[in-house]
């Protein structure tokens, strides 16, 4: 592992805490949901159920139309038209969270490394390249958005890859070339999001993702 890739908080869900969240989910009714229990839990339930997600900062979405995105990411899977999707929480979470009015570029990951015949426990990194300098912590960029709940139906999961010096990788990552109508959205806030948040600069990292495709997150050598 790269010493990077941040690890989430323990999340062992006890059969209470599924029914609950089945509750939840039946009535639409966030105020269900205990106080105490971290919202991410709640919407990693919800994949293990079968559904999907995708972060926004809009709220009031009704149907998500394909576009192809800006992504500097090596693979090709990245790059296609279509509606993307997650079936982890907090790679959602990080594209809901993300203020677009501050925030010019969001370099973020969400994978899993092979281990033998078993995948790693999920790694992450979220980093913002902010619009206007002066802005020194992370966290400070991030504002309330929406983790919209998708049916998987049509959707097609990217398939493991070799990462050049880490080994084969598996990122909760889907797409689908049909538009898709949202189940229901999930307001989240930054206090809601447990991982830390860097900065980088957007001109520096395009320019070292161009020359080094496989050099993600290109950050500095004491790093």
């Amino acid at each position: 592992m790269r010493n990077w890739m941040l690890q989430a908080p323990m999340n062992e869900q006890s059969q209470a805490a599924g029914q609950v969240f089945a509750a939840v989910w039946a009535a639409r009714n966030l105020s269900l949901l205990p106080h105490e229990t971290p919202r991410w839990q709640f919407l990693q339930w919800l994949t293990g159920q079968g559904y999907l997600l995708h972060g926004s900062e809009q709220p009031g979405i009704t149907r998500f139309e394909p576009r192809t995105p800006f992504d500097l990411s090596p693979d090709e899977f990245s790059k296609r038209t279509g509606v993307f999707a997650a079936s982890d929480a907090l790679w959602a979470m990080m594209y809901a969270l993300g203020d677009r009015a501050r925030v010019a570029r969001i370099l973020n990951m969400a994978l899993q490394v092979a281990q033998g015949t078993d995948w790693s426990a999920p790694r992450y990194f979220l980093s913002f390249a902010p619009r206007h300098a002066g802005v020194t912590d992370g966290r400070s960029l991030l504002s309330p958005g929406l983790v919209y709940v998708l049916p998987a139906d049509g959707f097609e999961r990217m398939p493991p890859y070799d990462w050049p010096g880490l080994g084969r990788v598996l990122e909760p990552h889907w797409v689908s070339p049909e538009a898709v109508t949202p189940l229901w959205s999930v307001p989240v806030s930054p206090a809601d999001f447990p991982l830390p948040v860097r900065l980088h600069d957007a001109a520096r990292v395009d320019a070292l993702s161009g020359s080094d495709p496989w050099g993600f997150p290109w950050l500095g050598d004491s790093d």
